[in-house]
């Protein structure tokens, strides 16, 4: 079985060819032991998982014969995968809390594995990929929401905000949850039962187990920080957000949402995130103060001299968000078609309004995509939250071929990467520095 055609060209164009080779061999062995039965077509998709995700190829042996049908060709399309989306929410609070969230925990595991063989068989581009993802995260936080009772509260109103890329449909593999818990209290003295809740909720959220974890949670951009309360209450949250912000927490809430919680209180919290973060704001200084976070992100958050952050450092994925960010609190007073949390979305409405040229725009959707795709398949390989590219070329090989740099010259099309890498780094970090530099 190995060698036949369709197998070989499999591995021949896996992003890490030795993984994929010994992971397949093994799982031909116990197939052969089990009795499990796979098509060809089946085989050469879990080839190119092999070859792409460890923790997925893990979890393929961990589930065994129950992973076999997400391979079927009749498997391999959006719809299915969106059903697969609504089931989670089938999982019931009436059974005992410690299973349903281990069904969870599958659950998710099989609908993420299912996203990348969409994505890997090539049905969905990066951006679809992500808000696929997104949708999945939601809805687990929306399970987990009714699991721990948040939904029946009679004596506090909850909401959940989302943070990020979580908030604009963005989220990649490895992606954490960004999050911010809003409260209203409508009886005194039961703030600590949900608190209680809650930290509860967030450690099965994190915990990590055979079947993998939920998701890593990242509190840090509620107000105050880690230094704040975890569920701060509305009227602490109104009050912070009234007191004239600084520019950079103003850029923050430009990528906030609710995604869970009481409607009511959801309501007040996307009106204030709305009137007091969309307001009027002299274009100079403005300018000035995004162009200092940025450079201050770069210089103390980038990667080392050895990496190129494809985050955080020059020319990279937050010169695009703070562009996006700037001509949000420049101009959404105006145009409330740019209060949108999607920085892809925002670059859109931002040509669409003449802010910036289409051809500027193709560039900098061109280079996000290069960037966030780049980062999927340094994440997908262990699901940890990388967005380092290393400059040891070595090592570069299975990066350069998940981005499409095939050559039997290995050394040549890690240099192709390298090239289109460092062209979009230019270019954005030009267009960051054309566009803001002239508001000031």
């Amino acid at each position: 079985m190995i060698n036949h055609p369709k197998i070989k060209q499999a591995l021949s164009l896996a992003w890490h060819q030795d993984t994929a080779a010994n992971s397949l061999e093994r799982w031909l062995e116990l197939s052969q032991q089990e009795n499990w039965r796979m098509s060809v077509e089946a085989l050469s998709l879990m080839t190119s998982l092999f070859g792409a995700s460890w923790y997925f190829t893990r979890f393929c042996f961990y589930r065994g014969s129950h992973i076999i049908s997400l391979f079927d060709n009749d498997k391999q399309n959006v719809s299915v995968v969106e059903a697969s989306l609504d089931g989670l929410k089938d999982i019931s609070s009436d059974g005992i809390l410690d299973e349903e969230i281990e069904r969870l925990r599958i659950r998710k595991n099989e609908v993420m594995l299912s996203i990348l063989l969409l994505q890997l068989g090539d049905v969905v581009n990066q951006e679809q990929a992500e808000a696929l993802l997104t949708r999945l995260a939601e809805n687990v936080l929306i399970v987990m929401y009714s699991l721990f009772g948040l939904d029946q509260l009679e004596t506090i109103q909850c909401s959940i905000l989302a943070m990020g890329r979580f908030a604009g449909d963005e989220m990649n593999y490895g992606s954490d949850l960004d999050l911010i818990f809003i409260e209203k209290v409508m009886v005194k003295n039961s703030n600590e039962y949900i608190v209680n809740k809650v930290r509860k909720m967030l450690r099965y959220i994190a915990t990590m187990d055979p079947s993998g974890a939920l998701y890593e949670i990242d509190m840090r951009l509620r107000p105050h920080g880690n230094s704040g309360v975890l569920i701060t209450p509305l009227e602490s949250f109104l009050q912070f957000h009234q007191s004239g912000r600084e520019i950079w927490e103003r850029q923050m809430m430009t990528r906030c949402r609710v995604v869970v919680g009481d409607e009511e209180l959801s309501e007040q919290v996307k009106h204030a995130i709305l009137t007091n973060v969309y307001a009027e704001y002299e274009l100079s200084y403005l300018a000035k103060e995004i162009i200092k976070t940025r450079f201050l992100v770069e210089q103390e958050l980038a990667g080392g001299s050895d990496k190129i952050d494809l985050k955080r450092g020059k020319g990279g994925v937050m010169d695009i968000d703070f562009l996006t960010h700037f001509l949000q609190l420049a101009y959404a007073i105006k145009y409330p078609q740019l209060r949108n949390s999607s920085t892809r979305q925002v670059l859109k409405e931002s040509s669409k309004l003449g802010l910036i040229s289409d051809k500027t725009v193709s560039t900098l959707l061109e280079a996000y995509n290069f960037y966030k795709k780049s980062e999927a398949a340094l994440r997908v390989f262990d699901m940890k939250s990388i967005s380092n590219v290393t400059k040891d070329t070595k090592s570069l090989l299975p990066l350069a071929r998940a981005l499409g740099f095939f050559s039997d010259d290995h050394d040549k099309a890690i240099a192709e990467y390298q090239d289109c890498l460092m062209q979009y780094r230019d270019r954005v970090r030009q267009i960051f520095e054309t566009v803001i530099d002239a508001a000031i």
